[in-house]
């Protein structure tokens, strides 16, 4: 099997969910110093090096987190009829493993190869899966790179994702008034009942082309003969426009406060911004670098838009250029997680062109 195949199910046998990521960053750093990288660990954990350039150009970083969604059985990785995936009946990890095997062998190439090059820096960041919080607690200013890139879209290699959401996330609490349900329900004010109304009205899902919304978790009440007092959601909204996304959470507060009081029980939200979004041309030099590169190793270039979010809003959202590209894995998240072996050679040689056609930036 190649280099980058066997790195990857080294670092896939490794349980590594947000918060736990010690096991892998130690392999990780190991990898990194056998290529003769000072490795620079901070205080959140998050792993830094750089290679000094040897040429003139643009320099580069490449971001991938270490942290995966929580597996829910066994990581056993295997290579079959050429695809690596998990035989434990849970996720391979894949997503962002498979990034950070690529970037990683990918920079073991230029290395082992004499390449010349204008700078590479590596960040693998922790806690992605729960909210980008190791991009956020890691320090930018340090990087001399300011254009970079983040392979954490699913798919067929090729795609560049010009634009991600803005995103809000909510907390929902409706204080009612408890009673005996069986002797006394007329003395109660259901918090339930009130925070029922609010989600019946909600417009969630796909509410347009580009918002979307959502509650997912619930909770209140403390035993079934008793009429909730408290009643606690949580919801988020992300738009590509940013006036839309702050005009549908106003909508979502307004709702809430409606129910609230039509239920004769209070209300009140703490609202956070998950992150911010971006959005790209493609005359964007990083853009272009990306197309170039990707035309050259044989790719259809495709551009697109995500719905989700990756540590590339961080870095954009500090005024550094980033662009999130596919990297061959399929099915995020799922027991159906995989990636080729071709796919994961072919991004290899995707990292060596990146770094080569930066020189003439």
């Amino acid at each position: 099997m190649s280099g980058v195949t066997d790195l990857l199910l080294e670092l896939a046998a490794i349980p590594s969910p947000p918060g736990d990521e010690d096991a892998v960053a130690a392999v990780v750093a190991r990898y990194m110093r056998d290529l003769g990288l000072a490795v620079e660990e901070d205080a959140f954990g998050n792993l830094y090096a750089a290679v000094a350039p040897t040429a003139e150009g643009t320099p580069l970083f490449f971001c991938a987190h270490l942290d995966t969604v929580p597996p829910s059985g066994d990581l056993r990785p295997v290579v079959e009829d050429g695809v690596v995936r998990n035989a434990g009946g849970t996720i391979l990890g894949a997503d962002n493993k498979a990034a950070v095997a690529q970037m990683l062998e990918g920079v073991r190439r230029v290395l082992a190869e004499n390449i010349p090059h204008a700078g590479i820096e590596l960040v693998l960041t922790r806690q992605e899966e729960v909210g980008l919080l190791g991009a956020a607690a890691f320090d930018h200013t340090r990087l001399r790179a300011q254009t970079g890139f983040v392979y954490d879209q699913e798919g067929p290699i090729g795609e560049i994702i010009l634009g991600a959401p803005f995103a809000q996330g909510m907390e929902i609490t409706f204080h009612g008034r408890a009673a005996h349900a069986g002797m006394s329900p007329e003395e109660g004010r259901s918090a339930i009942q009130a925070a029922a109304r609010a989600i019946a009205d909600l417009r969630l899902g796909r509410v347009d082309e580009e918002t979307t919304a959502n509650v997912g978790l619930i909770s209140g009440g403390r035993a079934g003969n008793i009429v909730p007092d408290r009643c606690v959601f949580s919801a988020e909204a992300r738009s590509h426009n940013e006036r839309k996304l702050g005009e549908l959470v106003q909508e979502m507060l307004d709702i809430c406060t409606f129910a609230a009081s039509e239920a004769e029980c209070t209300m009140e939200s703490v609202a956070r911004k998950d992150y911010r979004g971006y959005r790209f041309a493609k005359t964007e030099p990083v853009v272009e670098l990306a197309a170039g590169a990707l035309a050259r190793c044989g790719h259809e270039v495709r551009y697109g838009l995500s719905g989700g979010a990756a540590d590339a809003n961080v870095f954009n959202e500090r005024g550094l250029r980033c662009v999130n590209i596919t990297h061959g894995v399929y099915d995020f998240h799922s027991p159906n997680e995989r990636v080729a072996v071709a796919d994961l050679e072919a991004m290899v040689d995707l990292t060596v062109a990146l770094v080569e056609d930066a020189r003439a930036l």
